[in-house]
C-alpha cells in the first residue's frame, strides 16, 4: 500500500512537469522555406528553467536553467541564471496556480520568449507551478462513495507507513479539480479501493481543491523522484 502511495505521488510529479520537459527537449523549428522567420509561437522558448528570485515590484525575474550533462569525465557545469524583464507588453500565462497565486513566484517553472532583438525583455512568459511541490494534505484509500459522488470516505495513511491512521470524509465542491490515473474506460469516477491524494482548500478540513485518484491494481507506473518535504 505504501508503494502505491509513493507511485501516485511520483506520477503526479512526472505528469505535472511533462509539459515543461517536453518543450525543453524540442529542437527549434526550422524557418519557413519561403524565407519567412518563424513566429514566437513556432520557435523554442529563449529561456527555460526554474524561477529563483522575483523583484519586489514583480518586473524582474531570475531564472536558473538546469546545467547540461557533463561529457565524459568533465566536471558538472554550474547552472547559469538569466535575468528577464517584464513589461506591460509582456503576455503572461499561469498554469497550476491557485486562486490569488497568478503572479511570478520562486519555484515556478518558466518558459520565456524574448522580444525580437532583445536579450532580456520578455514578450511572452509561461509560468507553471509544479504539482507535487506541495505535499498533499490527505492520502489513502477510498472506502465509500456517496450516491451523488460528492462525499468520499478515505482511509488515511501516513507518509512513512502503510498502516491506516484514521478516516475522513472529503466533500467534493463544484470547483474541486479531480484527475484520474490508470483507470479503465468509463471508470473516471470516485470508486472504492482507488488510491487518493488530495490538497485541501486553505482553512478547510474536508474540502479539497485538488484530488487525484489512481486505480490500485498493481500496474507498473512511471517512476519519478518524490518532491522534497
Amino acid at each position: 500500500m505504501l508503494a502505491a502511495h509513493k507511485q501516485l505521488l511520483a506520477l503526479l510529479t512526472l505528469v505535472a512537469s511533462s509539459t515543461f520537459t517536453y518543450a525543453q527537449n524540442q529542437p527549434p523549428r526550422p524557418a519557413d522555406p519561403r524565407g519567412t522567420a518563424p513566429t514566437a509561437q513556432e520557435r523554442r522558448a529563449d529561456v527555460m528553467g526554474r524561477v529563483t528570485t522575483v523583484s519586489p515590484d514583480g518586473r524582474t525575474i531570475t531564472i536558473t536553467a538546469p546545467p547540461p550533462r557533463p561529457a565524459g569525465d568533465q566536471p558538472a557545469a554550474r547552472p547559469e541564471p538569466a535575468t528577464v524583464t517584464l513589461s506591460d507588453r509582456t503576455q503572461l500565462l499561469f498554469f497550476g496556480v491557485a486562486e490569488g497565486e497568478a503572479k511570478p513566484a520562486p519555484g515556478q517553472m518558466a518558459m520565456v520568449w524574448l522580444e525580437d532583438g532583445s536579450k532580456d525583455q520578455a514578450a511572452r512568459v509561461r509560468l507553471m507551478k509544479r504539482e507535487g511541490e506541495d505535499r498533499p494534505d490527505v492520502q489513502g484509500r477510498v472506502l465509500a462513495v456517496s450516491p451523488d459522488a460528492r462525499t468520499i470516505t478515505i482511509e488515511t495513511r501516513g507518509d512513512a507507513s502503510d498502516k491506516p491512521t484514521g478516516k475522513i470524509d472529503l466533500h467534493i465542491a463544484p470547483y474541486t479539480q479531480s484527475l484520474y490515473y490508470g483507470v479503465d474506460k468509463d471508470a473516471a469516477r470516485p470508486t472504492p479501493d482507488y488510491q487518493v491524494v488530495a490538497w485541501l482548500e486553505k482553512g478547510s478540513r474536508d474540502v479539497p481543491t485538488r484530488i487525484r485518484f489512481m486505480k490500485n491494481d498493481g500496474r507498473d507506473l512511471p517512476s519519478a523522484p518524490l518532491p522534497p518535504r
